[in-house]
């Protein structure tokens, strides 16, 4: 019989690990795990459809949110990647990115801890690379002190999850 867990998921408990861009790690304030979707196989007949199971698993993107530091390294660190890859302005910036750790892509871990702050679920992007750097809003009329948030979305082969 499965356990009863009478305890619920606090979407403020987790911690990500993301090599390639340390700056954004530590100032990520929000991760949205994706939505999966599996299309089933359709088959026409004269009369009508038919449906069968679905041959391909589909990821959405991954997208994080990040508080912008005063100097803006981690949004450099998403910036130069990804000239690095679509853009380079020479081959030394294209070199730079192939010759990291990492390549042209990098893995992302996302540990959700449980009620108590202890690793609980891991979940594991691997292969990511950044799509989309969102826009950072800058404005003078604000009443409170609201830090800049900037986001950004990466597109990845697989996704797996993990009970610790």
């Amino acid at each position: 019989m499965p356990e009863i867990i009478n305890n619920y998921l606090s979407p403020s408990n987790f911690a990500i690990s993301i090599s390639r861009i340390p700056n954004v790690e530590f100032f990520t304030q929000k991760i949205t795990i994706p939505s999966i979707s599996a299309t089933p196989v359709t088959i026409d007949t004269p009369l009508a459809a038919i449906y069968m199971e679905q041959d391909k698993i589909q990821y959405d993107d991954l997208t994080l949110t990040f508080i912008v530091d005063e100097n803006m390294n981690n949004y450099k660190e998403i910036l130069n990647w990804m000239e690095g890859i679509a853009s380079p302005e020479s081959t030394k910036q294209r070199a730079l990115i192939d010759a990291g750790k990492d390549g042209v892509t990098s893995d992302i871990i996302l540990t959700v801890t449980n009620s108590h702050k202890n690793p609980n679920l891991r979940f594991k992007f691997t292969n990511c690379f950044p799509t989309n750097l969102g826009q950072i809003d800058l404005d003078i009329n604000v009443q409170d002190v609201a830090y800049a948030t900037c986001s950004v979305t990466m597109r990845y082969d697989t996704m797996q999850m993990e009970q610790l």
